[in-house]
């Protein structure tokens, strides 16, 4: 009692402390939803969300729903092994190492490509954020947009000289909470009603082939193969092994659990603020 009078911030320290704490608990987690929910993620909830409201929900959810499955294979694989997915694949499988290179090439291409845009959405977005407290910024600014990309480059650079699972852990957490609770709150404010949520939760076959087209995009983005093939590393960089079988298959669970409310909660708010005024996504920075 005497300790709490003398230090009333104490158990405010504490608090935080815990809830930090569990969040570094399903670490491995976390890198899936940031690896998982990008540009491309982002992007298409929006727009899916803007166009045709809530009916392409249960895509999400059944989308989410293998997703956890796949985690959970390659996850539980790792930590009985030991092995990663590409050392299992170019070993244990026919023609091996030929998969193993093809999965390699498959993975740096569509990072490659992905973290271009991420580095131009990025950039233009810190621009349109700056042009808000200095309105005298022309609207375009080529080279501008340019030297915000290239201070990008070597942040991102300095952080991955530091090498350590641990850091990245860490750096990730902050930024994965930072996004999902800038979603959910502004999901609340434009929150669709409950039946229409109810009714997007019912499966159906699009007609339209522009939506059919969309129901592929939601699953591509969602159901993303890199974030299989990187799991088994992110056990290793962990330290876990058959002993953590369980932290494993909460860690997958948690990690499914949050892509369906953060990628929901996109397109809860795409609902609630564009598709009921008749507005529509027509470009990426939007």
């Amino acid at each position: 009692m005497q300790n709490s009078q003398q230090n009333p911030g104490k158990p405010h320290i504490f608090v935080l402390r815990r809830v930090w704490l569990m969040l570094l608990a399903v670490g491995p987690g976390i890198f899936c939803i940031g690896y998982t929910i990008g540009t491309g993620s982002v992007t298409t909830m929006t727009k899916s969300g803007s166009q045709y409201g809530m009916e392409l929900l249960w895509v999400l959810l059944l989308s989410c729903l293998f997703s956890w499955v796949m985690m959970e294979a390659f996850g539980r694989y790792a930590v009985v092994t030991g092995q990663t997915a590409i050392h299992s694949f170019r070993t244990q499988m026919k023609f091996g190492p030929l998969l193993a290179v093809l999965a390699i090439v498959g993975v740096v291409t569509g990072q490659w490509t992905c973290l271009s845009g991420i580095l131009g959405l990025s950039s233009s977005a810190l621009y349109e954020v700056a042009r808000l407290f200095l309105p005298g910024l022309a609207s375009e600014n080529y080279w501008a947009v340019l030297v915000i990309a290239i201070i990008m480059i070597l942040t991102m650079y300095a952080f991955l000289l530091v090498g350590r699972y641990s850091f990245f852990e860490k750096v990730l957490v902050v930024f994965v909470t930072l996004m999902g609770v800038s979603f959910l709150i502004s999901m609340f404010i434009v929150i669709p009603s409950p039946a229409e949520i109810v009714a997007g939760l019912v499966p159906h076959i699009p007609s339209d082939s522009d939506e059919r087209l969309m129901l592929v995009a939601v699953v591509g983005t969602t159901l993303a193969a890199p974030t299989f093939v990187v799991r088994p590393l992110l056990m290793q960089g962990k330290g876990w092994n058959s002993s953590n079988t369980k932290e494993q298959s909460r860690d997958s669970a948690i990690a499914a659990v949050m892509m369906f409310v953060i990628s929901a909660s996109i397109m809860f708010c795409a609902t609630g603020a564009l598709f009921h005024d008749g507005k529509t996504i027509t470009k990426v920075l939007d």
